[in-house]
C-alpha cells in the first residue's frame, strides 16, 4: 500500500502549528496576485531577476516551512521589488562570496542558481569572475556528507521545516558537478574555491547509493515520526534527477519501474499528477525514467509502461496544447510560460514523437510529429518566447526537425 506522503507532511505541520492550514491559505492568497503581476512584467520583456528570486523563496517558505513571520516579510519585499523593473543586477555573480542569487537568503537556493549559471558559462567556455567561497559547507568530503545527512531526515513536528527541497536542490547540483562530464571538467578547469577530486566524486556516489531504497528503488526525503518508524518517501522528482544525471547507471531497476507505475495517480512529487491531472513536467520525468531502464525490465513492465505513456501522449496533445502549437501555462506549477513549453517539448522529444529512432516504447510511428515540431517553433517565435527554458525547448525542436522559422528559401540554401 502506497503512503500518502502529502497527508503525512500536512499532519506533521499541523502538529507543529495547529493553525497551519489556515495560515498557509492566508499567505497563499497574498502571494497569488504578486505572482500574476510578476508574470505580466516578465511577459513584457523584463527579466525581473530580483523579483523572480524573491518569488521562488516565498514559495519555498509557503510550501516547506511554517515560518509565517519570515514569509510575511518576504512577501512585503517581493511586493516592493515589483515596483522597479531594472533588475539585471540580480543576475550577476557576487564579488563577496562568489555566489549567485543575491535576493536569496537560503543558501541552497544560491547553490541552485550557481549550477544554472555554470551551465551557461560552460556553454560559452567562460570562466567565473570570483572564487566559489560560498560553497564552503560542502567543499570537503566530510562537509558534503554531513550536510546531506543533516538534510535527509526532516522532523517537521518538532521544527516546522520540511528539508526535502533543500536536499533535492543541492543533491541535483552535486550530481551535475560529479556526473555531467562538461560540468565536471568546467569545475576542474575554472572554479576556484572547490576542489572536485575523484575521491570527492566517489564519496558522493557512495552516499547516493546508500540513500537509494532497495525496496522501492527510489530516492526521497526521509521523515522522522514522533510516534512511529522512519518513513522513506518515494519521490518522483528526486529519483528522476538521480537517474538522469547518472545516465541510468543505477541499481534496482525492476523496483524502480514497479514503484513508478504504482505512483501514477498520486500527487506530485510523490506521484505523477498535479491538481488531479497529468502535467508535462512530471510526464517527462516518468518517460525518461522508463527510457533509461527499458532494457533492464521484463515484457510485463514494458506493456504496462507503454499503455501509460500512450495515455500521457494523448493528454499532452489534446489537453495541454492549443490548436496553433502552444502549450497552456499552469501558473500553479510553472515559474514561466517558457517552462510550460520546455517540459511539453521535452516529453514529446523523450518518447520519440518527433524522431522515430528514439521511440523506445511502441512500434507505432508518428508521421505528424515533424509538422507539430515546426508548428511549436512558429508559435514560440510568434509569442517572442526567449527565456532560458524557452531557448532550451527551441534547441530540442531544432535538433529534431531543423529550424522551421527561417524562410523556405533560406532553409534550402542552408
Amino acid at each position: 500500500m502506497m503512503i500518502d506522503y502529502n497527508s503525512l507532511i500536512n499532519k506533521q505541520f499541523c502538529a507543529f502549528d495547529q493553525n497551519y492550514i489556515s495560515q498557509q491559505k492566508k499567505f497563499a492568497s497574498q502571494l497569488s496576485p504578486l505572482e500574476e503581476k510578476l508574470s505580466r512584467l516578465q511577459a513584457q520583456g523584463n527579466s525581473m531577476a530580483a523579483s523572480d528570486q524573491r518569488m521562488i523563496e516565498c514559495k519555498w517558505l509557503l510550501q516547506y516551512t511554517a515560518d509565517w513571520s519570515t514569509l510575511q516579510k518576504a512577501i512585503s519585499d517581493l511586493a516592493e521589488s515589483l515596483k522597479n523593473t531594472d533588475q539585471d543586477w540580480a543576475e550577476e555573480q557576487s564579488p563577496v562570496d562568489g555566489s549567485w542569487g543575491p535576493c536569496y537568503s537560503q543558501w541552497f537556493l544560491k547553490v541552485d542558481a550557481m549550477i544554472d549559471a555554470v551551465n551557461e558559462m560552460a556553454d560559452e567556455d567562460e570562466a567565473p569572475e570570483y572564487p566559489f567561497d560560498f560553497m564552503a559547507p560542502i567543499a570537503t568530503i566530510e562537509g558534503m556528507q554531513n550536510w546531506l545527512n543533516d538534510q535527509r531526515t526532516s522532523k517537521i513536528y518538532a521544527d516546522g521545516l520540511d528539508r526535502r527541497d533543500a536536499l533535492g536542490a543541492v543533491s541535483a547540483a552535486l550530481s551535475e558537478m560529479c556526473f555531467k562530464s562538461e560540468i565536471r571538467d568546467y569545475f576542474r578547469q575554472y572554479v576556484k574555491g572547490f576542489d572536485l577530486t575523484d575521491d570527492y566524486i566517489a564519496a558522493y556516489k557512495a552516499w547516493l547509493d546508500d540513500w537509494q531504497d532497495s525496496q522501492s528503488g527510489y530516492w526521497g526525503a526521509w521523515f522522522d515520526q514522533a510516534d512511529g518508524p522512519l518513513v522513506k518517501s518515494t519521490d518522483l522528482s528526486l529519483t528522476f534527477h538521480n537517474i538522469s544525471y547518472q545516465h541510468g547507471k543505477v541499481a534496482y531497476w525492476p523496483q524502480i519501474f514497479a514503484t513508478t507505475l504504482a505512483l501514477r495517480d498520486g500527487a506530485y512529487p510523490y506521484g505523477w499528477k498535479h491538481n488531479g491531472d497529468f502535467n508535462n513536467h512530471n510526464n517527462y520525468d516518468v518517460a525518461k525514467i522508463f527510457a533509461q531502464g527499458w532494457s533492464s525490465v521484463d515484457d510485463a513492465a514494458h506493456q504496462q509502461a507503454s499503455t501509460d505513456i500512450g495515455e500521457l501522449l494523448d493528454w499532452c496533445l489534446n489537453v495541454s496544447m492549443t490548436a496553433d502549437g502552444g502549450f497552456i501555462d499552469d501558473t500553479s506549477f510553472y515559474n514561466s510560460v517558457g517552462a510550460a513549453y520546455y517540459y511539453g517539448v521535452s516529453f514529446l522529444d523523450e518518447i520519440g514523437y518527433f524522431d522515430p529512432s528514439k521511440c523506445f516504447w511502441t512500434d507505432e510511428t508518428f508521421p505528424e510529429g515533424q509538422s507539430l515540431c515546426c508548428k511549436i517553433q512558429k508559435n514560440m517565435k510568434a509569442h517572442h518566447l526567449d527565456d532560458d527554458e524557452a531557448e532550451a525547448a527551441m534547441e530540442k525542436l531544432v535538433a529534431a526537425c531543423g529550424d522551421c522559422t527561417k524562410s523556405k528559401k533560406r532553409r534550402m540554401l542552408h
